[in-house]
Parts: structure tokens; C-alpha cells; sequence
């Protein structure tokens, strides 16, 4: 009884208590077949009152196992007050706050049923909701996985210009940690209204990284690339006047050039302020 022999894939409360019930049939069975009059011979009295000394025990056992369980669902239930979302102290990382006692207590109810077992009343409202629950709790892990790969889509260079973006995105996860929970009535709007706001600010980071990399960064390469004074390879031989025409018109184009790219630069930085 402390540690009974669980079927496969069936929770603690419902296996422990058909474990008790398969037993109760292996000795109802046989004494359902004695005759009448052998039950009440007086040999026989010692085996009926083993059987219903054996007979109270199980039922007791399952009786002790609803009663504890019944106990176990309120507890469980208390898990729905709990926020959507939780903060860790320590590493300040976003976790999706739901209960795996809730899982639990579908799943016993679930089984509990199919062995003909009444469960209690709340058990029964849980049990009807437990595809929003799960549905619920995947949206909100996938919410937060987006939001972990979006922001760390964010150049460190570029971090600062986000600030305001990245606390309004927090502004609008922030009802989930404090005033919604699983039993609100305006999760889906919740959830509408984040993904939104992770789908703006995606954009805005790719519109960044794209100005950062194309306008910005490889014109500065280009800029560092270019060299202002022009060496022929060929054998080739100049006067002194020759060599200083060569070399400013050269320069000269390549100041054109130069001038281009920098304006091309000052365009981006103003468009990425």
C-alpha cells in the first residue's frame, strides 16, 4: 500500500487506486462462486472474515486516495490566480508562469473519470477548459522564444537607439506579470496585442541592421579602401609636371568619389536617428 504497482502511463491517484480495485476483483471473484451453504459452514468463516478484513482495507485505501487527491485539486486550483508571466531574479530572463501541478490534475480527473469515479465539481470546470489552458501556455512560450530571438537580433552599437522600443515592448508584456492571469477573460487580446508589438519591433531591427550594414559599414570600408595617390605598374616614366597632373587628377576623382560616400553616410546615420 505505501508504494503500489502503478500501471504504465497512468498517473499516481487513478493507478494506485485501480491497483487497489484489480485486487478487490481477484478476491470478490472466487468467493462470488462459493455456494451458499459452504460460506456458512463454520470453516468457512475465518475466510469470509479474512475476505472482508482485506475487502475493507482496499476500499479504504481508495477511499483515503479520493479523499487526498479532492484535497490536492484546490491546491492546484490556487495555481490559476498565478500571473502569465514571471521575471527571474537572478538572470532577469522571462519564464511563462503555469503550474505543471494544473497538467496533473487534468490528466488524474481524466483518468479518474474512466474508471467511473465522480470527481468534484471544480475538477469538472478545469477538466472543460484544458484546451485553452494548454493553448494558452504554448502561445505564451512561443511569445516569449520570439521575444528572446528579436532582441537578440539587436547590435550592440545600436542598443542604446532601441531603449525606448524595447520599454514599450516591455510596457505591453507588463500585464501579463502583474494583472493577468489564467482564468482573465482578455488573454487573447493580451497575446494580439504582444505579437504585434513584436512584429513592429522586428521590423524596425531589420530596417536597422539593414542601414547599419549596407549604408553605413560598407561604405566606411570602401572610404578606408581608397588610396589617394595613383602608382602606376607598368614601367612607364614621367616628368616631375607630369606626375603632379597625373596625381591631382586622380585625386580629384577620388575626392568625388569620397564625397559620395559620405554623403551616402550622413544620409543613413540621419535616417537611422
Amino acid at each position: 500500500m505505501s508504494s503500489p504497482q502503478i500501471v504504465r502511463n497512468l498517473p499516481t491517484v487513478s493507478g494506485s487506486i485501480t491497483w487497489s480495485r484489480h485486487l478487490f476483483h481477484r478476491i470478490s471473484s472466487p468467493i462470488e462462486q462459493f455456494p451458499p451453504d459452504l460460506i456458512k459452514q463454520k470453516d468457512s468463516r475465518k475466510r469470509v472474515k479474512d475476505y472482508n478484513s482485506l475487502g475493507l482495507i482496499l476500499i479504504s485505501f481508495e477511499y483515503t486516495w479520493r479523499q487526498k487527491w479532492a484535497a490536492e485539486v484546490e491546491k492546484a486550483k490556487a495555481g490559476l490566480q498565478a500571473t502569465l508571466i514571471i521575471r527571474h531574479p537572478d538572470n532577469n530572463k522571462l519564464y511563462v508562469n503555469f503550474d505543471s501541478e494544473i497538467l496533473t490534475l487534468i490528466r488524474e480527473a481524466k483518468c479518474l473519470t474512466r474508471i467511473g469515479i465522480d470527481i468534484p465539481e471544480s475538477a469538472k470546470i478545469v477538466l472543460l477548459q484544458e484546451d485553452k489552458f494548454k493553448m494558452y501556455n504554448n502561445e505564451l512560450q512561443f511569445v516569449l522564444r520570439e521575444y528572446d530571438r528579436i532582441v537578440n537580433k539587436i547590435r550592440p552599437n545600436t542598443k542604446s537607439l532601441l531603449v525606448p522600443h524595447l520599454e514599450d515592448l516591455e510596457y505591453k508584456l507588463r500585464p501579463g506579470m502583474v494583472t493577468l492571469t489564467w482564468t482573465s477573460m482578455n488573454i487573447d487580446g493580451y497575446l494580439n496585442h504582444v505579437h504585434l508589438g513584436l512584429a513592429k519591433l522586428e521590423q524596425l531591427i531589420i530596417n536597422i541592421n539593414d542601414i547599419m550594414e549596407n549604408r553605413i559599414e560598407n561604405n566606411l570600408k570602401a572610404l578606408s579602401k581608397t588610396v589617394l595617390v595613383n602608382l602606376p605598374q607598368d614601367a612607364q616614366t614621367f616628368t616631375l609636371d607630369e606626375f603632379v597632373q597625373m596625381q591631382e587628377e586622380w585625386i580629384r576623382d577620388e575626392s568625388e568619389k569620397l564625397k559620395s560616400k559620405n554623403y551616402e553616410v550622413e544620409g543613413a546615420v540621419e535616417d537611422l536617428i
